[in-house]
């Protein structure tokens, strides 16, 4: 993964949106003052991939947005895999804000999306993108620079323990806690099966199996001999039911005739019964007739006293009614008046509504109004319409004006910053180059000293006329002098030092404020000029609309609508409420009008009814009295021949029905006599001279009962039998089973605990160690040889870090004796030597170190960028993080993170 382009806004001190390209560096310093953002700049490269941070992780993360800020967005260009990837991620203060996308770009140069799922779904496609997890991205890429000093000086342990954090090694006692957790698996499921077997399949055996067959065969024998005598039993109960059901319909059939010969009295008497009603049947339809006749009379009579009254009900209604067809005949003759009267109204209301639309009230007044015209208020209303916004034009342009000048103000207090700061920077700047003027001369002073210090040392060795042991000249004249402090020079050359090196990273941070704050001082000066130059053009153009309004339009309007609102009130005020009521009392009579004229009309046709009613009551009435006159003659004639009276004739009188019943039922009870006679003839004849007997049925049915009851009981022992067997015989297959999952965790239990124990102990882990730290000197042994000019190579000398000096003809030596510029290197190669390891063997495309350059002195900063300047990067970009400017001008380029009051920004410097 190579990161090609890098574009934020809202994150952390990058207020504004920052854009900083990648594209072409390769390497380069990351320098600025402490807070400006240069951390934010690794941790939005590593938000964009994985929506986390080394810092936080993936929980607080609203921490990242700026303060004051609703969220905040990074998008992030890099290269993996021969392809070129976009990640965009946002994030906001709510869940609904939070979003991520990924796109690639094609070889046409198009992007096309591959965000589609969900945003965990989207997340892992861009981890299966890079190659790397969070937690390796974060230890290869992001690197723990801090760590690889003590890794190269530290003892064995302290490099194990180290490299087993670095590296992930402590998961071998995660797999010893996984093995462990498998042994107790096993040994437990061991231990219960060996439970199982001791406890619930102790008889379980072959022989125990075959015993109980023999007994299921034993009792199924026996069964077979009582289904025989059952059937056999079975015979003989269905022979006696047969004689039984002859015996029991003889005797049903005696019972039955000795019932009918018992019923021959009441049949008798029944047919005479039948034979008087035969001789009263044609008197009792007279009787009916009479007494429908005598009802049918008053029935009619009272019908017609009930038309005479409904008559006299409909003539008075009718009446009623024409009365009020009158009346309603005398209001109908106010409709015209009515209807003149409305439309009078209708103008006055198109008046109201005028005044209305225009605002007014029908209470408005002018102590001098002007006749209504249309076109002359439309006229007024125009004009004070652009007066109103004239006014409110010009509210805009003084609230606008007094921003310009606050906004002004403050320009004016940030250019007088920059001036001061300015100045300030030049007082830096001489400062420094005072103070390194004074370094240097302390320098040579102290090189003087050290000169003096190392002739002094030699002057007791000479002596006047006798050779000098350095040169072998004569010495003329022994040399005299004081001896200088040392120690006092080094220590002024060293707090100058710091000094010089205050005054430099001083004016590095003022350099870069200035350059922010120029930047903005230029891009407002441009905005606010063209600011004033709008608000004089809109002033300009209020006044030239203002000079197109002439007189007092608001007040025409006022004396217009005054005149509206008197005619309003000489229709009453409100005009369209009179109309409505003239309009609704006209309904209103034209209603009550036709309501009569319908009343009227159903009273008459009432009255017509309740006529003809009453009339046809009365020829009905006459014709019921004399059908009631001709049936009483007719029924008195009948019962004179019979000689009966009416109710002798009623009471022996029957229905046809019941009649006929009775001469049926006594033809019937003589037949059924003579067939009940013959059937006992017949049954005495099939029972023949062999009698039945009840008990010996009983018995019989007794031992077939008790048969059955003999076989449930042998098949339902056989069937225990059965099912005992297969009970054993599936008990047998399930021992057999638990046998061979017993054996099988048995053997797991031996492989587990095996893989345990070699676990428990610190060997397996020393190993492991020991092959990742054989790998990393080789990687870092060869990579400092390409960066050293091939004069250094490491390795491991009894358990110890040495460096093989190869300028030197292969001198071993302990790292501890490396120079500060020395050690960085060494540092730098396990560095990069452990990311790729980590990163699985692959060469990554970017480092970033941060080694703490600042704590190193003068001459371990000169190896440091001699080192740097000769790396060869082999086509990864390295990103140094520090706060040396010396050593970040060495470099070929440079990122300038600056902080302001508007936020951080970056700037590209190349060397």
């Amino acid at each position: 993964m190579k990161p090609l382009h890098l574009s934020l806004r809202g994150f952390t001190a990058f207020r504004q949106t920052t854009d900083l390209d990648f594209s072409d560096l390769e390497l380069f310093a990351l320098v600025g003052p402490t807070g400006s953002g240069k951390s934010s700049l690794l941790d939005a490269m590593t938000f964009a991939l994985y929506g986390e941070t080394a810092r936080l992780g993936a929980t607080g993360l609203d921490a990242l947005i700026s303060q004051g800020e609703r969220s905040l967005s990074v998008a992030f260009t890099f290269e993996a895999g021969g392809q070129t990837y976009r990640v965009t991620r946002t994030r906001g203060r709510k869940q609904a804000d939070n979003e991520v996308r990924l796109d690639r770009l094609d070889s046409d140069g198009e992007w096309t999306g591959l965000s589609s799922g969900s945003q965990k779904d989207i997340s892992q496609r861009i981890v299966a993108v890079v190659g790397l997890d969070f937690d390796t991205f974060t230890r290869c890429v992001m690197l723990p620079q801090g760590q690889f000093a003590a890794l190269l000086h530290g003892k064995a342990k302290q490099r194990q323990e180290l490299l087993g954090e670095l590296t992930g090694l402590g998961r071998i006692q995660q797999m010893h806690a996984v093995a462990a957790d498998r042994v107790k698996e096993f040994k437990h499921q061991s231990q219960s099966l060996g439970s199982v077997l001791a406890s619930e399949y102790a008889g379980v055996s072959e022989d125990a199996a075959a015993e109980v067959r023999s007994q299921r065969e034993q009792v199924s024998a026996e069964a077979e001999r009582l289904v025989q005598q059952r059937e056999e039993l079975q015979t003989q109960v269905q022979r006696l039911r047969e004689q039984e059901k002859v015996w029991r319909s003889r005797e049903d059939t005696a019972r039955r005739l000795n019932v009918q010969e018992s019923r021959a009295g009441d049949v008798r008497q029944g047919a005479e019964r039948a034979r008087r009603a035969r001789q009263v049947a044609g008197v009792l339809p007279l009787l009916d007739a009479a007494e429908r006749a005598r009802i049918a009379a008053g029935r009619q009579a009272r019908e017609l006293l009930s038309a005479e009254a409904e008559l006299r009900r409909a003539q008075a209604q009718s009446d009623l009614a024409a009365e009020q067809m009158a009346q309603a005949q005398v209001q109908q003759e106010r409709i015209p008046v009515l209807e003149e009267e409305a439309s009078a109204l209708r103008e006055a209301e198109a008046d109201a509504a005028r005044l209305k639309r225009a605002g007014g009230t029908p209470q408005l007044t002018h102590r001098d109004p002007l006749p209504w015209n249309e076109d002359a208020f439309e006229a007024a209303r125009e004009g004070a319409q652009k007066l109103e916004k004239l006014r409110v034009e010009r509210a805009l342009i003084e609230t606008e004006k007094a921003a310009l000048k606050a906004a002004q103000e403050r320009y004016a207090q940030e250019e007088r910053q920059q001036q001061e700061e300015t100045a300030q920077l030049e007082r830096v700047k001489q400062d420094g180059l005072n103070a390194k003027a004074q370094l240097e001369a302390a320098q040579r002073r102290e090189e003087e000293a050290r000169r003096e210090a190392g002739l002094t040392a030699y002057r007791a060795h000479l002596h006047e006329g006798e050779p000098c042991p350095l040169c072998q000249q004569i010495v003329q004249q022994v040399p005299g002098g004081e001896r200088v402090d040392l120690d006092e020079l080094h220590a002024e050359v060293g707090l100058l030092q710091k000094l010089v090196q205050e005054r430099r990273e001083h004016f590095t941070d003022l350099r870069g404020q200035l350059k922010t704050r120029q930047l903005w001082l230029t891009e407002k000066a441009s905005e606010y000029r063209d600011w004033d130059e709008r608000n004089k053009q809109r002033e300009l153009d209020a006044r030239q609309l203002e000079s197109h309004v002439s007189g007092n339009p608001q007040d025409d309007l006022q004396r217009l609508l005054a005149s509206l609102a008197a005619r309003v009130r000489q229709a009453g005020g409100n005009p369209a409420q009179a109309r409505r009521d003239r309009l609704a009392e006209i309904q209103s009579l034209r209603t009550r009008f036709q309501e009569a004229q319908a009343a009227l009309a159903r009273a008459q046709g009432d009255l017509a009814a309740a006529q003809a009613t009453q009339q046809a009551a009365q020829r009905m009435n006459a014709e019921r009295e004399a059908d009631h006159a001709a049936a009483a003659a007719a029924l008195a004639a009948a019962l004179a021949g019979l000689n009966l009276t009416a109710e002798q004739a009623r009471t022996a009188g029957l229905p046809e029905s019941e009649i006929a019943a009775l001469e049926e039922g006594a033809r019937k009870h003589e037949a059924e006599v003579a067939q009940l006679r013959a059937a006992l003839a017949d049954l005495d004849r099939q029972l023949g001279v062999s009698p039945f007997d009840p008990a010996h049925l009983a018995q019989v049915s007794r031992d077939l009962t008790a048969s059955d009851a003999a076989l449930s009981a042998a098949r339902e022992q056989a069937g225990r039998l059965a099912e005992q067997e297969r009970g054993l015989r599936e008990k047998l297959t399930r021992k057999a089973d638990i046998e061979a999952q017993a054996a099988q965790a048995g053997r797991q239990l031996d492989t587990w605990q095996t893989l345990s124990n070699a676990l428990k102990v610190n060997e397996f882990q020393q190993f492991m160690l020991a092959e990742v730290e054989a790998q990393l000197l080789t990687r870092a042994g060869l990579l400092l040889f390409d960066i050293s000019d091939g004069r250094y190579r490491l390795s491991l000398e009894k358990n110890e870090y040495v460096v093989q000096d190869l300028w030197n003809a292969g001198e071993v030596r302990a790292v501890r004796t490396l120079s500060g510029g020395e050690t960085f290197l060494a540092s730098l190669s396990l560095a990069i030597a452990l990311s790729d390891y980590l990163a699985g063997s692959k060469v990554l495309g970017a480092l970033f170190l941060d080694e703490g350059f600042g704590t190193l002195d003068p001459q371990a900063l000169e190896a440091v960028a001699t080192a740097l300047e000769n790396l060869r990067t082999q086509g990864r970009m390295v990103g140094i993080v520090t706060h040396v400017e010396s050593l970040s001008e060495r470099l070929p380029s440079r990122l300038l993170v600056s902080k302001s009051m508007a936020g951080s920004n970056v700037v590209r410097v190349d060397s």
